[in-house]
């Protein structure tokens, strides 16, 4: 498994985080700069593109109880918020781990070309990201893991869907809402964007471009 690993590594380091978006002829068009101004409620996704190169400043390891992941970097505070839900949740016996969290645009276009080797362009575009495409970049998101085997019915899907929005996490791509996020329905998956906006987005349940559309009407400002 480590030698695994490692010839993954070395395979990304000499790829160029673009080289996916160069020799192919389907990337998406009307692609923007990712705004990152927006601080915790930045919008990354098929539309919006992380410069290259793009790493938050304030990366800081998740605390050792609650990762089991190689990929263990996440923004103070969201690493903070991620540490309070894990611990709320031993309360009510569930147990929860990281398995992935920040990655580099050159790890990200390793996983999206070995994706597509795997499944083909067309299938791995609806679950992997192209490199700046990715929400991982941002250091604000999470995989979650559990004991069970099967993470999609297990109670601590369920625990998440009912009170992450509590410290700031929302499930970023929600059943049913494939075709506004671009992805599969991925129930591991948290964004974190501070308890007011998760809160909203749970109550109102919102995918991050329909709160993006909904703030942006509201201010008189276009998101996309």
């Amino acid at each position: 498994m480590k030698s695994f690993f490692l010839c993954f590594l070395i395979q990304v380091f000499f790829s160029s985080p673009d080289t996916w978006l160069q020799n192919r002829q389907d990337s998406y068009a009307d692609i923007a700069v990712a705004d990152t101004s927006l601080g915790i409620l930045i919008l990354v996704n098929k539309k919006n593109k992380l410069a290259q190169g793009y790493r938050p400043h304030d990366l800081v390891p998740i605390k050792d109880k609650y990762n089991r992941g190689i990929m263990n970097l996440l923004r103070s505070e969201a690493a903070a918020a991620f540490a309070a839900m894990c611990h709320r949740a031993e309360e009510d016996s569930i147990i929860l781990w990281n398995r992935s969290a920040y990655r580099s645009d050159t790890i990200q276009a390793g996983l999206f070309e070995n994706a597509v080797k795997r499944r083909g362009l067309k299938s791995a575009a609806r679950f992997s990201a192209r490199p700046g495409h990715s929400e991982h970049q941002t250091g604000l998101t999470v995989d979650i893991n559990s004991t069970h085997i099967s993470f999609r019915n297990s109670p601590e899907a369920a625990w998440l869907r009912q009170y992450a929005h509590l410290f700031g996490f929302i499930e970023r791509y929600p059943r049913k809402k494939e075709d506004i996020t671009g992805y599969e329905h991925e129930p591991w998956h948290y964004r974190y964007v501070g308890i007011t906006a998760a809160t909203y987005i749970h109550e109102n349940e919102l995918t991050l471009e329909e709160y993006h559309a909904t703030i942006g009407k509201q201010t008189g400002k276009t998101s996309r």
